[in-house]
């Protein structure tokens, strides 16, 4: 499990327990609120180290599915976790993303 700094993981927990209809611009416009030297490519970079540890599940599914039903694709760095994210699941889940 990589090893998290703590900002990383309060960040992550908040959107593990959210509820609403959240994007990945969401995620990356806390990330910066609560470390303002921080951008997009740092919010990547969390979103594959909480996919690598097995925990923040559902953070990790929402923010890829978000960003890919933005721009119709993800970003190469996420090609891996985004494969993994999809084959876990059911056709019924893909369908309102677009994924077939």
């Amino acid at each position: 499990m990589p090893d998290l700094a703590l900002y990383k993981i309060t960040l992550l927990n908040e959107f593990e327990t959210r509820e609403d209809e959240w994007t990945f611009g969401h995620f990356e416009q806390r990330l910066t609120q609560i470390r303002p030297a921080t951008n997009y490519q740092d919010a990547k970079g969390i979103i594959i180290a909480a996919h690598q540890a097995g925990n923040w599940p559902n953070t990790v599914k929402r923010y890829l599915l978000t960003n890919f039903k933005a721009f119709g694709n993800v970003s190469s760095e996420f090609n891996d976790t985004f494969s993994q994210v999809v084959s876990g699941m059911s056709a019924h889940e893909r369908a309102p993303w677009g994924l077939t």
